[in-house]
């Protein structure tokens, strides 16, 4: 009876139960958690960015050397390779590209850029060229 007297003349309790600090822990754990993983995954998302960027503008450069070939020149180019570096070994980008006969006078060009880690295809672009 005395121990009830004395709870009651001490008022409320000021503070936080155990309880109550594990849930608030436990929030904002997982919020902290939640954070992280968006992070990390804007910063994967930023390096793929990079990387097709860097893989467009290769082709680009592809691109406006075959525009520079002789049309005779480019059936000869089928089937051809070409890498961002001097050798293979160190290239991370390759493209390939494949050239036939359309029509008479008429070339179809496909270029494709792969990712030579992944084999993933970044882009590609198919094109024609006429005799001049």
């Amino acid at each position: 009876m005395r121990l009830a007297r004395e709870a009651r003349r001490r008022g409320p309790r000021a503070g936080l139960t155990l309880v109550e600090a594990a849930i608030a822990s436990t929030i904002i754990a997982t919020v902290l958690i939640a954070a992280a993983a968006g992070f990390g995954a804007s910063l994967k998302g930023v390096d793929r960015s990079k990387s097709i960027s860097r893989a467009t503008v290769f082709l680009e450069t592809v691109l406006e050397d075959l525009s520079a070939q002789d049309y005779d020149a480019l059936l000869a180019l089928n089937g051809n390779q070409f890498f961002d570096q001097t050798n293979a070994a160190d290239s991370k980008y390759g493209v390939t590209l494949t050239v036939f006969q359309a029509q008479l006078d008429l070339l179809q060009l496909r270029v494709v850029v792969r990712d030579l880690d992944t084999n993933d295809v970044i882009g590609s672009v198919t094109t024609q060229r006429c005799r001049r």
